[in-house]
């Protein structure tokens, strides 16, 4: 991960200018760059291309850097092809805009990479890509493989099939998910203001930036609300991918995409806008995959019994679980919840729901029998498990 040298620019000075170094045994520094719709479209709702062009400049400025994008945008480029003059909100009519737009989208990225001599290359996620971990690493290998090549990566979350997020439009958190699929340096959400504000600069004149955090939480009651039809964020979901990236040992900034020296400063590695600290002690690659993931299809509801054998990093039994919810095979990835619905943990669950729940209740020597041949005792394993909330933390 990257580590940042300190240099005062004086004894006196309170300023600190960081530095970001690339990981060891890395030849070159890896960011990834978010731009939301509004950056994209201005202050219009018109894709403009010379946004594009400046980002693409800047990253061909710095080949010591390797880059991925992940780029909002296709339903704002789709949407006035099938004739609604704002962007719609019916889930069916943001799916068709998406799958217009997404094409007219990576052509405008397209054109702007090729006039400095790059290719792009496109790179659709939805959320079982990330939660399935076979799939998961398939998509590591595969943003690796086009990043030796040289290739810019241009990832967006696949709107046209994946509901969910097209009703939560969270890319700031598949940045941050596509940040931990590269093993990334930085993680640079960039937007049209420059960073965290103390105030709402359209009530606070004086409202200033807020240079650097030691953490996320700490920016919690800096957010305002979003000003455009086509942005489906704001400044909550970028802490949010904030801390989620921080978890993996992955700093962030937040920084103005329409600041071209700020552009070119966050992709040669250098401080721009709010700098957010990683966590000191990161979870590993295993158990942050775990921790990260949104939209699980299926649950464990266990006893209390069961819930004070997780925090001491116990293994999941039969006899804990009382009831199941949802779908899932044996090797998916389930949460671990308590009757009042609060989830205490989650990890790769040894039998799909059906056999569990054949088995919940039962003592581990009646397993077998339950299920009629060998398929093990243990309903989840605790080195397969990582605990979420407070109990993450104990």
């Amino acid at each position: 991960m990257m580590v940042y040298a300190f240099f005062m620019h004086n004894s006196s000075a309170a300023a600190v200018e960081l530095k970001a170094v690339k990981a060891p045994g890395r030849a070159k520094l890896r960011v990834v760059l978010k731009f939301g719709s509004r950056l994209l479209t201005g202050n219009t709702t018109v894709l403009d291309p010379s946004r594009m062009a400046s980002v693409a400049r800047a990253v061909v400025a710095e080949p010591q850097t390797e880059v991925v994008i992940v780029s909002s945008g296709a339903i704002a480029a789709g949407f006035r092809t099938l004739g609604h003059s704002v962007p719609p909100k019916r889930i069916q009519d943001r799916q068709a805009s998406a799958a217009v737009g997404q094409g007219r989208l990576m052509s405008l990225w397209g054109d702007a990479f090729a006039e400095v001599g790059l290719v792009v290359a496109q790179v659709l996620l939805t959320n079982d890509c990330l939660t399935d971990r076979r799939r998961y690493v398939a998509a590591s290998r595969a943003l690796g493989t086009l990043l030796q090549a040289g290739v810019v990566p241009i990832v967006n979350e696949n709107d046209t099939v994946s509901v969910d997020e097209i009703v939560v439009g969270d890319n700031d958190n598949l940045a941050a998910m596509t940040a931990a699929l590269v093993d990334a340096d930085l993680l640079a959400l960039l937007t049209d203001v420059p960073g965290v504000l103390s105030g709402d600069p359209t009530r606070d004149p004086s409202a200033s930036l807020i240079v650097e955090a030691e953490s996320a939480e700490a920016l919690r009651g800096y957010c305002y609300a979003k000003k455009s039809a086509e942005s489906t964020g704001g400044m909550v979901t970028k802490l949010e991918a904030a801390e989620r990236a921080g978890s993996f040992g992955i700093p962030t900034v937040i920084a103005a995409g329409t600041d071209e020296a700020a552009l070119a400063a966050i992709v040669r590695g250098e401080r721009a806008g709010t700098y957010i600290s990683a966590n000191k002690q990161p979870l590993p690659a295993r158990e942050h995959w775990m921790a990260a993931q949104r939209g699980l299809t299926g649950a464990l509801v266990v006893d209390e019994g069961a819930v004070a054998a997780i925090r001491r990093r116990a293994s999941l039994l039969p006899k804990g679980v009382v009831r199941v919810e949802g779908r899932f095979r044996k090797g998916d990835l389930v949460s671990i919840i308590d009757a009042q619905g609060v989830e205490h943990a989650r990890g790769i669950v040894r039998f799909d729901d059906h056999q569990v729940e054949r088995i919940r209740g039962l003592h581990t020597m009646e397993v077998k029998d339950a299920l009629g041949e060998a398929h093990g005792n243990v309903v989840m394993r605790p080195d397969r498990m990582v605990l979420v909330g407070e109990e993450e933390e104990a």
